[in-house]
Parts: C-alpha cells; sequence; structure tokens
C-alpha cells in the first residue's frame, strides 16, 4: 500500500511539475517571437481536450510614451494538433482570444506623427535598420487554422489630446495564418487589426494623419 501512495505522489508531483514547465516554455517562446517582454497570471492545461487556456495575460510596451502594456487579454484559449509538437510546423487548431484590449501611443509633432509604441513610424524613417536575426540550423513553423476574437478594445492616447480613445471592434475571424511561406502571416492579421481601430477614430484631421503615416487604405 504504502507503495502505490509513493507512486501515486510521484506521477502527481510530475504532472504538476510538467505543467509549470509548459507554461515557462510557453512564455518564453511568446516573448521570443514577439521580442516583448509578456506576462501571465496561470495556465490552465487540459490534456484530454488538447487546450490550453492562457490567463490575464500581458505584453508591455517596448517603446513606452504613455500605456505601461501593448497588449492585455482576459484570456487566450489554444486548441493544439499534439503530434504536430514534435515535427517542424506546429499546428495550433483554435486559437481563442476574449476580452482584448490594444493600447497605441501617438507622438504628434506640428502636426506630425513622430513617434509610436508600434514602432511603425521608426521603420519608415531612411535610417531604419532592422534587427539582424542569427541564422538558426532549424527553423520551427507554426500554422494556425483558425483565429477568432471576442469583445476587443482598441485605446489611443496621443500627445496633443489629454483623453484617451476608446473604440470598440467587431468580433473578427481568420483561417490559416502562420510564419511559413504559403500562409497569412501573423503580423500582416496584427496590421488588419491594427488598421480597424485607426480607421474608426472619431476626427477627420487625426484620422487623416493616421492614415497617411500608417499608408492604409481608405474606406
Amino acid at each position: 500500500m504504502k507503495k502505490i501512495i509513493v507512486s501515486f505522489i510521484l506521477i502527481l508531483s510530475l504532472v504538476i511539475f510538467n505543467k509549470t514547465i509548459i507554461s515557462q516554455v510557453i512564455i518564453f517562446t511568446t516573448s521570443k517571437l514577439s521580442d516583448k517582454n509578456i506576462s501571465i497570471k496561470n495556465i490552465d492545461i487540459d490534456y484530454s481536450k488538447k487546450q490550453l487556456t492562457l490567463n490575464s495575460i500581458q505584453v508591455k510596451n517596448t517603446s513606452k510614451i504613455y500605456y505601461e502594456n501593448i497588449f492585455e487579454a482576459e484570456k487566450v484559449k489554444i486548441k493544439y494538433n499534439f503530434k504536430s509538437l514534435f515535427t517542424d510546423l506546429i499546428i495550433i487548431d483554435h486559437l481563442s482570444f476574449y476580452n482584448s484590449k490594444i493600447f497605441v501611443d501617438i507622438e504628434i509633432k506640428d502636426g506630425v506623427i513622430t513617434n509610436d509604441n508600434l514602432e511603425e513610424v521608426k521603420k519608415n524613417k531612411d535610417n531604419y535598420k532592422p534587427k539582424i536575426y542569427p541564422i538558426k540550423k532549424k527553423d520551427i513553423n507554426f500554422l494556425i487554422l483558425k483565429l477568432e476574437t471576442h469583445d476587443t478594445q482598441g485605446f489611443i492616447k496621443t500627445s496633443r489630446k489629454s483623453n484617451e480613445i476608446k473604440i470598440n471592434l467587431s468580433n473578427i475571424s481568420f483561417n490559416k495564418i502562420g510564419n511559413k511561406t504559403g500562409f497569412q502571416h501573423y503580423k500582416k492579421v496584427f496590421k488588419i487589426v491594427l488598421g480597424d481601430i485607426f480607421l474608426k477614430v472619431p476626427g477627420i484631421d487625426l484620422k487623416n494623419l493616421i492614415k497617411k503615416t500608417y499608408k492604409l487604405q481608405h474606406e
């Protein structure tokens, strides 16, 4: 009986330990992928459903002007393909964001957007040098078969306005998103969501300035 109890405790400890390791791996991987400091309150793992639930996510601003974070979400659900975890292409069957918030800092001087926390203005400058990443021995790509957002809000604060602009976004859905040629790139998806925020900005002057700076198509 004692052996059974000891074995049970060891197995239980191993499961709990593995969940902790998995949680740390997820935080580390997402931080490296986005080049951002990411914090997650806790991660629930349901092995039977092949599902992860990330709770209270915060992505810190790299170029902070006003906001501490660039992104927050109450919850993110990830349904994954278990077999793909051992291949060069990790497949996410379903990725859902709940109660997300996107924060945009914009600095305006003399009627021109000179800086932002998205680092898009910096990329448009003539002296901009993109970050050079070391050559990898082996690339690990990912594919998200379906991505959905629920109850997303955008917040914009500019240097010439004391009050922030709050924008409610429609629920949206994307298919086949990844970081490999042939898939819709995840950075393009982010720009689509960002464009949806910008095109709903009230005030014609600010809207036109944003469209010009970020090269958005007119409605």
